[in-house]
């Protein structure tokens, strides 16, 4: 957190755009979410995170997560 915490940012903005959920066997649920982030007065920037979640003991934990952003505009 303290890392978190140093980084030269006042605000962060974020806005999904789109977002898919799939119920895969054995209690778990795969998500996948695209957005936007803006930091500050930097242009905005697309993100993609695809995480998986799982039940166990009738707690919902996070056993994979997967975060890009998108710092390439190839238009």
């Amino acid at each position: 957190m303290e890392k978190l915490k140093s980084l030269p940012l006042t605000q962060i903005q974020h806005v999904v755009t789109a977002q898919d959920h799939h119920l895969l066997p054995d209690y778990i649920i795969m998500s996948s979410i695209i957005g936007q982030l803006k930091a500050d007065n930097d242009p905005v920037i697309g993100f993609h995170q695809t995480f998986i979640l799982r039940n166990i003991n009738d707690g919902w934990v996070c056993i994979n997560d997967n975060f890009r952003l998108a710092v390439h505009n190839f238009a």
